[in-house]
């Protein structure tokens, strides 16, 4: 899959958080995705990214863009493209593409497992991984969330204390972040807990590290049980009823 990156609007489409309805350009009606989020899901499957219109931006301008879309899909190759102009032989018959590791490409999971590609943090974009073994706290977690700043993408699996035995998909696309229900922690081999990673631009890891710990409950939240954790106020959306599948 080939997909056209626009060096001189892409980071401002990924932070703007313009809905596609807002263009008509939703896939649906009740379609509620942004333009952020159909930009990263487009850059996070592709085997070929073509970063187009470097001819209009700054060497520096164009290198983050490049070092952003590598974060988010290292696997990919990237060519360059002024004007549109690209070899066929760049993008067509080039036998990389397979669905089955392209549904597994995101850069989120490399850095989860241990990737790292340190020549992107030249031009500010850095990624960091967060995990822990207790829930967030509700509330907590709604201030911590609002003093995250310079995020590109986010993703991963989350536990909230509230919710205690579902685990949630977390997905944040620049400045839209979506919890869903995922799958009860039952049917999944991995313990509850938090597996997130964050990209983002200048990101004060240190920051963003004691914020979302700080969310998580402490000893005595932990001793007193579920029972009274799912008693905390949620300010978060409900979720659809979930169903385990034999």
């Amino acid at each position: 899959m080939v997909t056209v990156v626009d060096a001189s609007t892409f980071l401002a489409e990924v932070v703007g958080g313009q809905a596609l309805a807002d263009r008509d350009m939703q896939a649906a009606q009740g379609d509620e995705r942004s333009i952020a989020d159909l930009l990263i899901d487009q850059v996070e499957f592709a085997n070929v990214l073509v970063l187009n219109k470097i001819d209009l931006v700054s060497a520096n301008a164009a290198g983050t863009v490049e070092a952003t879309i590598k974060r988010l899909n290292p696997a990919a190759r990237i060519v360059r493209s002024a004007h549109g102009v690209v070899e066929l032989a760049e993008v067509l018959d080039t036998g990389l593409y397979d669905p089955d590791i392209a549904a597994r490409s995101d850069g989120w999971e490399d850095e989860i497992t241990g990737g790292h590609t340190p020549e992107t943090e030249e031009y500010g974009i850095s990624g960091l991984t967060f995990t822990a073994d207790r829930p967030f706290h509700p509330e907590r977690l709604e201030s911590a969330l609002a003093q995250l700043h310079r995020l590109l993408r986010s993703k991963g699996f989350c536990w909230l204390a509230s919710r205690p035995d579902v685990a949630a998909l977390w997905s944040q696309a620049g400045p839209n972040l979506t919890f869903e229900a995922a799958a009860y922690w039952t049917s999944l081999e991995m313990p509850p807990g938090q597996e997130l990673v964050f990209i983002g631009v200048r990101l004060n890891r240190p920051h963003i590290r004691d914020l979302l710990t700080a969310a998580l409950l402490t000893d005595a939240e932990m001793a007193a049980g579920s029972v009274v954790w799912q008693q905390y106020p949620d300010p978060f959306p409900a979720w659809g009823e979930l169903h385990e599948h034999a």
